[in-house]
């Protein structure tokens, strides 16, 4: 039943659709920190889940199939943004124990070290030992006091200035993280 109504809204040849499923983190154990980031437990369900009732197709064969339309009903194709060490040391060994394929998009830039800039913002939210920052006398003294007082105030705080900082210039986003 549930294969013939993903058929209907994901059909073969010309009407076909193609569902990219996009994880960017497959974390070892579970962050209170990023409870939508899944972990190992949690991505193998969906891998059992994608397995059992999509086609997972590799994303260039799939787009390929899709112009030319050959796209098999159900098809769906998986990618990984950024690059994060988890994704081959994590995410790779459930993938292949499903025999599903995926297609990793590496952020190049910090292969030699650094840090994306979220990844600055939430681990020194996590790790500082203030139950608050102040940011007066600062060029983001607009964002207001950054609550850290426990893990809610620190997921608040963190969902809170990612989509702030996310549109300004690399070097506005590097200076705020400094």
């Amino acid at each position: 039943m549930i294969k013939q109504i993903l058929s209907l809204l994901s059909p073969a040849g010309d009407r076909a659709r193609l569902p990219i499923l996009i994880f960017h983190r497959v974390l070892a154990t579970a962050d209170p920190l990023q409870p939508d980031t899944p972990d190992a437990a949690r991505f193998d369900a969906i891998c059992s889940w994608l397995k059992a009732w999509f086609q997972v197709l590799p994303l260039d064969q799939a787009v390929q199939r899709l112009k030319a339309g050959t796209l098999p009903a159900r098809a769906a194709a998986i990618t990984f943004d950024d690059g994060y060490a988890d994704n081959h040391d994590v995410a790779m060994p459930i993938l292949l124990r499903h025999g599903l394929t995926a297609t990793f998009f590496v952020a190049t830039g910090y292969l030699d070290g650094g840090r994306m800039f979220n990844d600055s913002v939430s681990e020194t939210l996590r790790r500082t030992d203030l139950a608050m920052i102040s940011l007066e006398g600062t060029p983001w003294a607009a964002l207001g006091p950054v609550q850290t007082s426990d893990l809610e105030s620190r997921r608040r705080s963190i969902n809170t200035i990612l989509p702030i900082i996310k549109p300004w210039e690399p070097d506005a986003r590097t200076a705020f993280c400094e």
